[in-house]
């Protein structure tokens, strides 16, 4: 009974302590709002930031890919296992994953050159050197109406290349985005498993 009595005459205590009120001090409120205008204030512009890259990297397991100056740097446990020069290439995305289960992760690269033309490739490991695959060029009825502004993504097991389409006279949309799903084989082959336009 004692302790029930103590218990509740504790939480009435932690009640009213909770519920006063805390003056504010007119040098408190000053503190703040000069606090705050220095978080608003912008610096200047860098302009040597501004040119320099954001690094890229991928991840797989324990494989890692680096977009390092002029090269993509691929290193397993850390230790460097192959560079890829770029030679002008401009890295937009990269992504690591095993496509084929052959427990090598390719690197898949899209790039831009300073044509603006696109550039996806795929790089991977065999016998202690880097390969160069290159990914299928669109063809027939993917290539009508294509603009660029390519992306790939993961889907499951395929690789998927989006990209924008307009005035395409065999879709049921005027314009839009068109995605491309590609399955990757042990033989380092390209299988277009379907292709829909959103």
């Amino acid at each position: 009974m004692f302790l029930l009595v103590t218990l509740i005459g504790l939480l009435v205590y932690i009640q009213d302590w909770d519920e006063e009120s805390v003056p504010v001090i007119l040098h408190d409120q000053l503190s703040l709002v000069e606090q705050s205008d220095s978080i608003i204030q912008k610096d200047e512009f860098d302009s040597l930031i501004a040119d320099r890259p954001a690094p890229l990297s991928a991840l797989f397991q324990d494989y890692e890919a680096n977009v390092e100056s002029d090269a993509i740097t691929l290193k397993k446990s850390n230790q460097i296992v192959g560079k890829y020069p770029l030679n002008k290439l401009f890295i937009q995305q990269m992504i690591l994953a095993d496509l084929n289960d052959d427990d090598v992760p390719e690197c898949w690269v899209l790039g831009l050159k300073h044509s603006k033309q696109t550039e996806i490739f795929a790089l991977t490991i065999q016998a202690g050197h880097v390969k160069r695959i290159n990914f299928p060029t669109l063809k027939g009825r993917q290539a009508f109406g294509y603009i660029g502004k390519d992306s790939l993504y993961l889907d499951k097991s395929t690789l998927a290349r989006q990209f924008e389409f307009a005035n395409d006279p065999y879709s049921d949309i005027e314009s839009g985005h068109r995605v491309c799903y590609y399955q990757f084989g042990k033989d380092q082959s390209f299988v277009l498993k379907k292709t829909l336009d959103l």
